[in-house]
């Protein structure tokens, strides 16, 4: 595993081109974030998904999350796109609000079936934190990420304990330390007929619900 402070990654543009190809090669990145640790993996190929959800111990119940470089990749990921959806997208992207769709017939079957195993849905939206956007935007296409944890255990905001968890499968870690404090982001299921916030966050339930008919 190759170790990059975040001071280097916010100075040389080199280390997000070093990021990129590691994701384009099918490795499996890890980067600092406001809510912990995530690790990060190219959503269009099969290999470094499982590879990702292997190493949490997660597959058979792994819960989803993608971010996109930016607003039309919904539309590479998503099955289908409500107008509910799309003015949410409009109002609080980029920021701590997660869509839940359910996966599109683009995605590989694999990649379908593992995102989508437990619930049938994975939560899609536009990273809101700089560092990771900057990885996203460069890279240029959807990322599957998750929290750098093992299942149903702490740890990712440790960065030791990421080393520990995870020095085997990851191939570039960006090292920020410790990292403090925890944002959740708001759920909204948009699957079906009515718009539902399935678990309020960031973004109040108030603001969703005046955005939708604003």
């Amino acid at each position: 595993m190759k170790v990059v402070s975040i001071a280097k990654f916010r100075s040389n543009p080199d280390i997000v081109l070093q990021i990129v190809a590691t994701l384009k090669e099918g490795g499996i990145a890890c980067l600092p974030s406001p809510s912990g640790y995530r690790l990060m993996a190219d959503l269009q190929s099969d290999r470094p998904v499982m590879a990702l959800l292997q190493a949490k111990r997660r597959v058979k119940n792994a819960p989803a999350l993608v971010l996109l470089p930016d607003p039309a990749g919904v539309d590479q990921v998503a099955k289908e796109v409500s107008a509910d959806a799309r003015r949410l997208m409009d109002r609080f992207w980029p920021g701590p609000l997660t869509l839940l769709v359910a996966p599109g017939d683009a995605l590989h079957p694999g990649v379908r079936r593992a995102v989508a195993r437990a619930t049938g849905w994975m939560g899609v939206r536009l990273a809101d934190d700089p560092d990771t956007a900057a990885v996203v935007s460069a890279f240029g296409a959807p990322v599957l990420v998750s929290s750098a944890n093992l299942s149903n255990r702490t740890g990712a905001s440790s960065v030791a304990q990421v080393k520990k968890n995870f020095g085997r499968v990851v191939a570039l870690l960006v090292d920020a330390g410790d990292v403090a404090g925890r944002v959740t982001s708001t759920l909204v299921d948009v699957t079906g007929d009515a718009v539902k916030v399935v678990r309020e966050g960031a973004v109040d339930e108030r603001d969703i619900m005046a955005a939708l008919v604003g």
